[in-house]
């Protein structure tokens, strides 16, 4: 048994892959073990892999017969490691030499399921360099140099808007993220969304600290600066679905993992308006659970987006809204999650979500707070949006009356 297993899913990187492995391998802590997974490269990354364990028994070569794509390779990759803990690295980016012995050090004298931090940038081209910004820029935030519980860290990156999925910017520990059964999604682009998320979200022990371990090399035709594709849309949409099966599953309501469950799905509706147009986007989504995402994703366009139709939203209501400076939402279901959606996507600021009371609520939606009617102090320049059946809008027009409340429904009938 190592102390740290690094696992990098390898493919057409021959030119970079060196730089990555020696960056490894020269680590001021030796007690490592490198897990390279061969992902039917076509280039010449085999050979070097191979070359590279000949010449240090560290490193492990893992061959696959067909192209699976990352996240499939990381999985086998974490199957075979044997290290205390796990470090995931693309195999054209580098880390830092102290940076496995210091990650491990924290991590040992603080019990961490996770150590999350920074990186810094280098650019293949000044062209890139005045084009692109990356998002795994170091994070300019405050936060406690203390031990937080994964979803309070969650919470402290998202409201400082910086989080981000980026495996070579987290250090696992190995026991923790089998017992949790914390894996990549397999067959879908953007796997470290779900994974980075899961893994924060279930964490009880997590630290950030404010130091640049990560080289995350920015070079053209890589995932980050290829132009969006079919594949990106599903792989978003993918992820919105695993991510909230997972908060499902888990039972967990609360505002980081509202926000990104949110922006998951905010960023495949944009590539579907973008390519809905010049693809068959249908055609990506063949198996399952694939086919039964699709289906429900187009429903849910039916239903939220469609010029007929109850969930629909009249001209003329949309107008009236506008003349108020916020929105606030009565309800919490469905409806009153597509009325939010309809209101972002005409541009008009949406405020919390408000229920009358009643148990069972979550505490956040579509990274927004719920609150109690009774207990809000709505602004004189705000009007309700009643995002309920239409059996209860009598009984809510009521209620908003007598609390001298403006109030709209979504559809005029």
């Amino acid at each position: 048994m190592h102390i740290v297993s690094v696992i990098i899913p390898v493919y057409n990187v021959e030119r970079f892959l060196p730089a990555c492995l020696d960056s490894v391998l020269h680590q001021t802590l030796p007690d490592l073990e490198v897990i390279c997974v061969d992902d039917a490269s076509p280039d010449r990354c085999g050979e070097i892999l191979d070359a590279y364990a000949a010449e240090d028994s560290r490193v492990k070569v893992i061959h696959l017969p067909e192209n699976h794509r990352q996240g499939y390779a990381r999985n086998r990759g974490l199957e075979q490691a044997s290290g205390r803990y796990v470090y995931f690295l693309d195999s054209d980016d580098m880390i830092e030499p102290e940076a496995l012995a210091e990650l491990t050090g924290l991590a040992d004298r603080d019990a961490l399921d996770a150590v999350f931090f920074d990186a810094r940038n280098v650019f293949e081209s000044e062209e890139l360099k005045k084009i692109y910004i990356p998002p795994a820029s170091p994070r300019k935030g405050n936060y406690r140099d203390d031990v937080y519980t994964g979803i309070d860290l969650m919470d402290a990156f998202t409201r400082q808007n910086e989080w981000t999925c980026y495996p070579q910017r987290i250090f696992w520990r190995r026991d923790f993220l089998l017992k949790e059964g914390i894996r990549y999604p397999e067959g879908c682009e953007h796997e470290d969304e779900f994974f980075a998320f899961a893994g924060i979200l279930a964490a009880e022990r997590v630290r950030y600290v404010r130091k640049q371990y990560f080289i995350l090399r920015v070079r053209p035709d890589s995932v980050m600066t290829s132009p969006a594709a079919p594949k990106n849309f599903h792989g978003y949409l993918m992820n919105y679905y695993y991510m909230n099966r997972f908060l499902d599953e888990r039972g967990i309501y609360t505002y980081g993992a509202e926000v990104c469950s949110a922006r998951m799905y905010e960023r495949a509706m944009m590539l579907y308006q973008n390519l809905k147009d010049r693809f068959n986007l249908q055609k990506m989504f063949a198996g399952e659970p694939d086919r039964t995402v699709w289906q429900f994703f187009s429903w849910y366009l039916r239903t939220e987006t469609g010029e007929n139709g109850y969930n629909a939203m009249d001209p003329e209501v949309l107008d009236r809204i506008r003349q108020y400076r916020i929105a606030y939402i009565f309800g919490t279901g469905p409806t009153a999650q597509r009325v939010c959606r309809k209101l972002e996507h005409n541009g008009i600021l949406v405020g919390s979500f408000l229920t009358d009371g009643h148990s069972g609520q979550p505490p956040v939606l579509m990274g927004r707070c719920v609150q109690n009617i009774e207990e809000a102090d709505l602004p004189a320049d705000a009007i309700v949006v009643a995002g309920v059946k239409m059996m209860y809008w009598d009984s809510v027009r009521a209620m908003l009356e007598e609390k001298k409340i403006s109030c709209v429904f979504h559809r005029k009938i």
